[in-house]
């Protein structure tokens, strides 16, 4: 038996034999009896109000098992909590609903607004081209600084201006810093939104047992625990009986950092 130490060490993976012979297992290569598929019906504005959704044709659709809005399940799915709270008598934070089917407004391009289950990809992915939603359009904005301006779109009626918090972080005195200083550099900063692009897309399955009450939900994500966490407070199902598998997972780089909606609506629907 050997001892010692690994620190400066070359030391083997012992993960990548499966991965770079094809053997991994990510979410899309699981399999359970009965499995069924869901697609999402998702919004193409960026602001409008949902008058009406019309699901029949989608729901008579050759292999479809069932059709769910926003008012069907918004009990169940209840809110999606923001990812990070501050002091909100100290910033004035305001963190609004966020159902992870829409309800009576969308607000972003892809908000989801049902959930086609179906007994294939194909007969789930077909059905969504049959659902008739009635949107109202409304004035958007897509430039942060934009949204801020008097009179811009309000997006949520409980956040006015479109404001999150104010949050001013600082020490010292700026004003006799700068008076004394031999040259002051004044730059405007502008920070592009950052979106990681990892090669597997999520991906979500999800068994319940009546009998047990277990859920347990595959999800490629990098956060498991939080995930049973979150699921567990946004639903209101005991987490003690929730539990969140993360198999291979193809990228991340930050991505997969939440609970999602889509883990939300599979977990529920299952």
């Amino acid at each position: 038996m050997t001892t010692g130490t690994l620190i400066g060490q070359e030391v083997k993976r012992v993960e990548d034999q499966a991965l770079i012979t094809g053997r991994g297992q990510y979410v899309d290569d699981l399999r359970l009896p009965g499995l069924l598929h869901i697609a999402i019906v998702r919004s193409p504005y960026g602001h409008a109000k949902i008058n009406n959704i019309d699901v029949s044709a989608a729901a008579n659709a050759p292999g479809v098992v069932a059709v769910f809005t926003g008012a069907d399940l918004a009990e169940q799915l209840g809110s999606l909590p923001a990812g990070w709270l501050l002091d909100e008598e100290a910033t004035g934070m305001k963190a609004p609903e966020h159902p992870p089917l829409a309800i009576e407004k969308v607000r972003y391009v892809g908000d989801a607004v049902a959930a086609v289950v179906g007994s294939s990809p194909a007969a789930a992915s077909d059905a969504v081209a049959l659902v008739e939603v009635d949107y109202e359009p409304l004035d958007a904005v897509t430039d942060a600084e934009q949204a801020t301006a008097d009179g811009a779109p309000v997006v949520h009626d409980d956040a006015p201006g479109n404001l999150a918090f104010d949050w001013a972080v600082g020490a010292g005195d700026y004003d006799a810093a700068a008076a004394e200083a031999d040259v002051v550099v004044s730059e405007r900063i502008v920070n592009q939104r950052l979106i990681p692009n990892p090669m597997e897309a999520r991906g979500i399955m999800a068994d319940y047992n009546a009998g047990t009450e277990q859920l347990t939900i595959w999800t490629s994500t990098q956060i498991p625990h939080l995930v049973r966490l979150l699921f567990a407070l946004v639903t209101g199902h005991p987490e003690h009986k929730v539990r969140v598998i993360a198999p291979d997972v193809g990228g991340g780089f930050g991505c997969k950092l939440y609970l999602y909606a889509e883990e939300v609506i599979a977990g529920m629907i299952a």
